[in-house]
């Protein structure tokens, strides 16, 4: 006798049973429904109560099996995946629970072909991305940290960094003047443990001062890229690499500005303009181009949204203009809302920013260049991974 485990991952309830033998039960949405096979059956599903019911069948299930309950929009009918099929299912909003026990994706750049610049990919990215612990309020963006977010397949990072006293060496992560709890030895720390273990992939890191207390962060910034634990973490060239040059490396995207003409990274010290949408191209001789949408101030939503879709749009359109697009899908906290009610609802908010954008991306499912998109509260708060996978998927053109 063993026990088959079905998941619900469809918004619907999931009639299932045992075909010829009974047993059947219900799973909820997001739900694990169980049944006892003492031999190998032919297992049922179908919807309850909506129509078309969708009702299919699988043959020679395995008795002591997992199995995911998705629905088939093109068919018109539920389809029962093994626990490898499911993990290479893509997502949609008909099957929004899928995430909730898809593989996380802490190997996704391995197996992409790395003869390509970093403007040729899809990358999911976090805003503020080290704003875990700061509770709630304005300035909190994540739940999760640095390390989290990098097995869940965040590949750009967001850091905004100060010093503690206009005297201490330390630098530390702040969102604004709000103090993040975090240190950036320990954002490298997980960095540099993740790169350490999967070799393939690479970590985008945009770096700014917080705009606080002490600006000038330029010799406390290269005092960390002398210690023997991070000498080597670094790509710090000033033109955009390929993926087989960075593999293992965190790639600097550098946002403040230094006293020296020294190469520190790819420079975007000068032309980000505050709450637009523009161009930027970075100094002679490297002249790396880059197209940013950037309206975190935009708090109607609509207008926002609108600006996203524009920015990606024209970064699908585009597919092939070596330009590094990245897109902000975040809003700052005030009118009365959150970021996380910008993101994911409450508070009247309509449209809400993430659930809007997996919409999108879905209907732009395929081979596509998305750039990178930098989200608050990626995965909701751990139960939904959709844009990620969405993203990564969008790559599957650049398969190795």
């Amino acid at each position: 006798m063993g026990t088959l485990k079905l998941r619900n991952c469809t918004i619907w309830d999931v009639h299932y049973w045992r075909q010829t033998k009974g047993g059947d039960a219900i799973a909820k949405p997001g739900e694990e429904g169980t049944i006892d096979f003492g031999a190998t059956y032919t297992l049922g599903v179908k919807r309850v109560n909506v129509s078309p019911d969708g009702k299919n069948y699988r043959s020679a299930v395995n008795q002591n099996g997992i199995y995911y309950a998705v629905w088939d929009a093109g068919k018109q009918e539920l389809e029962i995946l093994s626990e490898h099929e499911a993990n290479l299912y893509p997502w949609s909003s008909d099957n929004a629970y899928l995430t909730k026990w898809i593989k996380r994706l802490p190997d996704w750049m391995s197996a992409l072909n790395g003869e390509h610049s970093l403007n040729n990919y899809s990358i999911p990215g976090t805003h503020d991305s080290g704003t875990q612990h700061t509770g709630d309020g304005i300035a909190h963006t994540q739940n999760f940290g640095i390390s989290a977010q990098l097995e869940d397949g965040i590949r750009f990072l967001d850091i905004r960094l100060d010093g503690v006293t206009e005297f201490d060496q330390e630098l530390v992560v702040k969102h604004g003047c709000i103090f993040c709890f975090l240190s950036f030895g320990e954002v490298l720390d997980s960095c540099k443990a993740f790169l350490n273990a999967h070799s393939g992939e690479t970590i985008i890191m945009l770096v700014n001062a917080s705009g606080c207390l002490y600006n000038n962060i330029e010799s406390r910034f290269k005092s960390y890229l002398q210690e023997d634990a991070y000498k080597d973490l670094f790509y710090l060239g000033e033109s955009m690499p390929t993926l087989n040059q960075v593999r293992g490396k965190v790639v600097l995207f550098r946002r403040f500005k230094i006293d020296d003409t020294s190469v520190l990274g790819v420079d975007l010290s000068e032309g980000w303009e505050d709450n637009k949408t523009f161009s930027l191209t970075t100094p002679t001789p490297a002249n790396v181009k880059f197209e940013i949408e950037d309206q975190y101030k935009d708090r109607d939503t609509h207008v926002k949204l609108q600006a996203v879709k524009d920015a990606l749009n024209n970064t699908i359109a585009n597919s092939n203009d070596n330009i590094m697009h990245i897109t902000f899908n975040s809003i700052a906290g005030g009118h009365g809302h959150t970021p996380y009610e910008y993101a994911w609802g409450g508070g009247g908010v309509d449209p809400i920013m993430n659930p809007s954008l997996e919409s999108f991306l879905i209907e732009k499912s395929g081979d596509r260049r998305f750039g990178a998109v930098m989200l608050d509260y990626y995965n909701n708060q751990g139960s939904q991974n959709g844009i990620v996978e969405a993203l990564v998927r969008s790559n599957d053109g650049l398969l190795l």
